[in-house]
């Protein structure tokens, strides 16, 4: 009885394909056949049928289901009136169908509603907010967050005598140290600095200037952060220890007490280029230090050289032109008349210097002179031994300024390129105005007026900090947001052509369109994010290109189910259509959505708040699909319900009037019965050649829509004859690309350099500046320095603050275990200078360098030698000998001592030590490529961790830390959240498909068609000559979710087909069902993609050029590779494996629903009911 009784149930049960009513008519009228057996014991197990169901629950179902049904119903079939029985989400659609305008509206409202109220109160706009580039939280990123916390005020800190400054950074979170504060711009020549309102840029030194160059730091591009004071070194001069100020003063033009003494002579003689101008500016670091502008120039023809006369007469007339705007709109520094401005270094101020009366001549005279004096020829040997010895025996922190005697006079690496001795031709030289970062923004604005060369040179304009392509991309920026108008238009279009209804594609554009405000509300007050970076929006391009999806996805089901039920009510296809719509959309937006949210493991800011908010996006998108589109559906079919002959012109693919009656309001279909001889489908699921000769009777409603499928379907079936009938080489073929592909992506290199830029070369001249500038002797003397680094104690790795947010730092975080106090951590301390630069990977600073430790300590000594001592050493040392000295005298000797000769790398807190650092100089900088700085990273950490076991408890929590390996820790961390948020999504896939085709072959299947798309995207990212970077890297962990949508599409039709079905028949109804909103979703991805190839900015560029491939690749992955698989290997019963393990784990939830099953299928075998899809094959 058990079975009669699934049998009963199966027959009251909704599934969520389109033919559902249809079978449960038919149900209904094998039923009533069956009570007319002659069989007394069929009619018995009939009637049981229906009293199996509870009155209660008959009841509520009839509530349900339309009045003419039930009436069709009762006339129909008078002994026996079965209702069907819709579950919650059939029903809540049936309800909305019932009324889809109120639905529409109060969502359509509400939406707009909500999103106004994020966009006003959060502050939106559209402004390109590009700080952040660094990790946070990281153990690299914590120490260097409270060195650089130290450093930022170690001039406050060392001066504070009230504890008011400790208390502070101790107690509260400061500014974002890449927060602009206008609050003293005024006051300086000062710019971009860290949080500290009264320290300004005028004390900063090169020495104090980390080694980012051109990064991502307070613009879309790198900038070097630049430190608030100097370090010190010692000198000694006369057996006395004198205090300095250490700069990097290595490469400061070099001149000889007769050159300083002609500067001053020129500076007071009437009528030269200097008469009343400041020349210490030449003689001082303050001229390339301080924010100047600095073009780059570079000859036309490979052959000539800056030191040829015609060259250098172009070259100063050029000059003279912009020194004429600069002077004319008082944008440099003026001379004493108030007219001139200082003249730039450059070649020309080289030659001038060189030649007798150089600084009175004109152009041409100047041009003149040098070839009448030869000095283009007399100058090659020298220069040739200058640079020569400049690139192999010198070191620029540790020389200063003893350069090679071989250099001539006055001469400054700016001037020349790195491959003059090898060429014998200075192809690259570059100019250095006296400007300063006050009159950057209006510099900027002048760029258009500046002389960039004529016949012989090329000129390209920036300052040294980069000022002006941070201040382009902010422009470009609003410029290639603008192109998003582009992709709405492609997506409406695209939208219309698949609808053929303008109301629908107008819906669905209002769909995507709020969903960015929505999800900019839930961002800001829900997520509790401020900071909203410029790659939040790529997010616009992102929904343009997958919001479609979703309403094609929810056109097609409406479309299907409207077709297989031509006469059914709204109401009815709502309960179809809309349930199945949403669960094939829900399965791709929680995939898409989870490679997002997937990626927000980053530490980095802009990538964790991009991946938040493009995961908002989606599932906002997907949320507004369903209460936008689906009522939107119910308005247009309701209104084309009452004439038949127009209700499918637009939203469906057939077109045919059926009679009407003549009264009333009921439709009745012509119910005429031919007689056909259909064609029998072979195993490929397609017709055969011979006819069955079994006829069987099909309505007039069934023939027109097998006659009048579309086009699409016409193609798709087209393409699946082929792919079956080559079904075998193709699977060889596949397999081998896949391993091909493999092998190839494999080979992706790791990028050379860590540095990144976002404009082409070929982009604007500013791009040209840093790459033309990479080719001058003093940027390659500059790289083969090193970077600076520090070691410090006192610290605790440690932030505090919102690392979402850079305009939010941190509090001030001391070590209490450390002091230096303690005998055994002043012996320590003592050796581990020494200990520590006999390593390869640290060099001192300078030759002079000695650390404030052991500074302190030859202090002690002289004072304790000296008969003159210091009032400090006689009041606070106890007349100590040396170190280690008593530990109660130590702290307020070593104090006072920093007091007196300002060691600002020893901070005492009323008193007491608190933090020490000294600097060291690595052998890495920020753009060394990775390997070189992972590899440096480990060797030090290693050895410091080795040092670490001979320390005392007192002095063993030091560290060391750099700008420069901050960035290397970005750049790992971006690499590791590529790897994770691949695994997250490829997991995320795999569960998804697992869940929705309960098939462990379609998901092995899936897993293969997304590895295969992956691979693929590698190996012709590889052919390109792509590396993988952290941009790559991240755009791959976030596209996989878009590589997995086709095929969860497919894999979902393929196993939800009803029955028992052969793989031929699974895999042609996926591809008929599922095809064209593939396609249709493919073609507007792809167009946003292709919009977004017109960008300028580079990460935006290679976004697209990523997605564009993994949309082709997605394509060839799910129409070949997938539905080769399953219609060769695919299972004819896909579910059977999940459903017999669920049937064994959980009987009581899953066992019933597995019974019934069951029994569908036996009853299909022995051909109870037909297939609503498609014919069983013969063979």
């Amino acid at each position: 009885m058990g079975n009669e009784q699934g049998k009963g149930r199966e027959m009251q049960m909704p599934t969520n394909e389109s033919g559902d009513r249809d079978d449960y008519h038919r149900h209904r009228e094998v039923a009533a056949d069956k009570s007319h057996d002659d069989d007394p014991d069929d009619n018995v197990e009939n009637s049981d049928l229906i009293k199996d169901i509870p009155v209660d629950e008959l009841q509520e179902t009839e509530k349900d289901i339309p009045a003419d049904e039930l009436q069709e119903t009762e006339k129909g079939d008078s002994h026996q009136a079965v209702a069907k029985k819709y579950n919650f989400i059939e029903r809540e659609s049936m309800r909305m169908a019932r009324n889809p305008c109120l639905y529409f509206w109060i969502s359509f409202l509400g939406s707009l509603a909500i999103g106004a109220i994020g966009m006003i109160v959060g502050n939106f706009e559209v402004a390109a907010d590009n700080n952040g580039w660094n990790s946070r939280g990281t153990n690299i990123a914590d120490r260097q967050t409270q060195m650089q916390l130290v450093q930022s005020f170690q001039v406050q800190l060392h001066d504070d005598t009230t504890d008011d400054v400790w208390l502070d950074l101790i107690n509260n979170i400061q500014k974002g140290w890449e927060s602009d504060d206008d609050s003293s711009s005024s006051s300086s020549d000062d710019g971009r600095r860290l949080s500290s309102p009264s320290v300004e840029r005028e004390h900063m030194t090169l020495d104090n200037i980390g080694s980012w160059g051109h990064r991502f730091a307070s613009g879309m591009q790198m900038q070097p952060w630049r430190a608030l004071e100097d370090s010190h070194f010692y000198l000694q001069n006369n057996g006395d220890w004198n205090i300095q100020k250490h700069r990097r003063a290595a490469l400061l033009p070099i001149m000889s007490d007769e050159q300083i003494r002609l500067l001053d002579t020129l500076n007071n003689t009437e009528g030269t280029l200097l008469e009343g101008c400041n020349t210490t500016w030449y003689t001082s670091s303050d001229m390339y230090e301080k924010n100047r502008l600095w073009p780059i120039w570079r000859t036309k023809s490979s052959s000539t050289s800056f030191f040829d006369a015609n060259v250098l007469e172009e070259l100063c007339l050029e000059e003279q032109k912009t020194q004429s705007y600069l002077e004319k709109n008082n944008l440099c520094q003026k001379c004493q008349d108030g007219k001139r401005c200082i003249q730039p270094y450059s070649t020309v101020f080289y030659a001038r210097l060189t030649v007798d009366g150089g600084m009175s001549m004109s152009c041409q005279e100047l041009a003149a002179a040098w070839e009448a004096d030869g000095q283009d020829e007399a100058h090659k040997n020298t220069l040739d031994q200058c640079v020569g010895d400049l690139l192999t025996n010198y070191n620029v922190d540790q020389d200063g300024l003893n350069v090679p005697a071989s250099c001539p006079y006055g001469f400054f690496p700016t001037i020349l390129d790195e491959l003059y001795p090898s060429t014998e031709r200075a192809r690259y030289s570059s100019s250095i105005f006296a400007t300063t970062y006050f009159y950057v923004d209006a510099l900027y604005d002048s760029v258009d007026n500046f002389a960039q060369g004529n016949t012989q040179i090329s000129g390209v304009y920036d300052t040294q900090y980069e000022d002006f392509v941070n201040m382009a991309l902010d422009e470009q920026l609003l410029i290639d947001m603008s192109l998003a108008v582009g992709s709405a238009f492609v997506t409406v279009l695209a939208m219309v052509v698949h609808t053929r209804s303008p109301f629908l594609s107008i819906v669905g554009l209002a769909q995507i369109v709020l969903s960015f405000p929505l999800s900019f509300f839930f961002y800001t007050f829900v997520a509790q994010l401020d900071f909203f970076p410029f790659l939040n929006f790529i997010g616009i391009f992102v929904i343009f290109a997958l919001g479609a999806d979703d309403v094609f996805v929810a056109v097609d089901k409406w479309r299907n189910a409207r077709l297989k039920n031509p006469d059914a009510s709204v109401e009815e296809i709502a309960a179809i259509a809309l349930p199945d719509a949403a669960m094939a959309m829900l399965l791709t937006s929680l995939t898409t959505a989870v490679a997002f949210f997937g990626t927000a493991v980053c530490p980095v800011a802009p990538i964790l708040c991009f991946a938040v908010f493009c995961g908002m996006l989606v599932v906002f998108d997907y949320i507004l699909c369903i209460l936008l589109v689906f009522p939107a559906l119910c308005i247009y079919d309701k209104a084309d319900h009452s004439n038949r002959c127009c209700c499918h012109c637009r939203l469906m693919t057939t077109c045919k009037c059926t009679k009407k009656k003549s009264k009333g309001n009921e439709e009745e279909e012509d119910e005429e019965v031919v007689v056909d001889e259909p064609k029998v489908k072979d195993a490929s699921g397609l017709d055969a050649d011979e006819p069955d000769v079994h006829a069987h009777q099909t309505s007039k409603v069934e023939l027109e829509e097998e006659m009048e499928e579309g086009l699409i379907h016409k193609i798709l079936r087209s393409f699946y004859k082929y792919l079956y009938m080559f079904r075998w080489p193709l699977l060889v073929i596949c397999g081998a690309s896949l391993v091909w592909c493999a092998i190839v992506a494999s080979q992706i290199a790791l990028p050379e350099s860590s540095d990144v830029r976002l404009y082409n070369e070929d982009d604007n001249q500013y791009e040209k500046n840093f790459v033309w500038r990479k080719n001058l002797l003093f940027s390659v003397l500059e790289k083969k320095v090193g970077s600076e680094a520090f070691v410090v104690w006192g610290l605790s790795p440690a932030d505090t603050g919102d690392r979402n947010n850079p305009d939010e730092w941190s509090q001030l975080v001391l070590d209490p275990s450390f002091n230096p106090s303690d005998t055994e951590a002043q012996r320590y301390l003592l050796g581990f200078c020494d200990r520590f630069f006999a390593e390869d990977f640290a060099t001192p600073r300078t030759d002079e360098f000695v650390c404030p430790i052991n500074a302190f300590d030859i202090w002690i000594k002289q004072q304790f030698a000296s008969d003159n001592r210091s009032p400090v050493y006689t009041q606070y040392c106890n007349g100590a000998e040396k170190l280690p000295m008593p530990e109660e005298d130590f702290g307020p000797c070593m104090y006072h001592w920093s007091q007196e000769v300002e060691e600002y790398s020893v901070l005492a807190r009323q008193g007491k030590i608190t933090v020490m650092y000294f600097p060291f100089s690595s052998r890495v900088r920020y753009d060394s490529p990775f390997d070189d700085l992972n590899d440096e990273w480990h060797l030090i950490e290693d050895w410091m961790n080795n040092d670490y076991r001979n320390a005392p408890a007192s002095a063993n929590g030091r560290y060391f830390s750099s700008e420069d390996f901050w960035w290397y820790d970005t750049n790992k961390s971006m690499l590791n959240t590529a790897f994770q948020s691949a695994g997250i999504a490829m997991g995320a896939a795999a569960a998804v498909i697992l869940f929705s085709s309960r098939s462990v072959v379609l998901t092995i299947f899936a897993t293969v068609t997304v590895g295969y798309v992956l691979t693929s995207v590698t190996a012709m990212l590889v052919a390109m000559g792509w590396e993988l970077g952290f941009l790559e890297s991240i755009l791959f962990a976030i596209l996989i979710g878009v590589s997995c949508d086709f095929v969860i599409h497919f894999s979902h039709a393929y196993s939800h087909l009803n029955g028992h079905r052969t793989r031929e028949e699974r895999t042609l109804h996926a591809l008929l069902s599922m095809g064209p909103s593939v396609l249709a979703a493919a073609f507007t991805t792809f167009s946003a993609a292709l919009v977004m190839l017109f960008t300028v900015i580079i990460f935006f560029q290679r976004f697209a050029v990523v997605l564009f491939l993994t949309i082709i690749q997605s394509l060839a992955g799910s129409f070949v590779v997938f539905l080769t698989m399953t219609v060769t290997l695919g299972p004819s019963d896909p579910t059977y494996l999940v459903d017999h393990l669920l049937a064994k784990c959980c009987p009581a939830l899953c066992g019933r629903k597995f019974e019934i099953q069951g029994d569908q299928e036996e009853a299909e075998e022995v051909g109870k009911f037909d297939s609503s899809e498609e014919d069983i094959p013969q063979k």
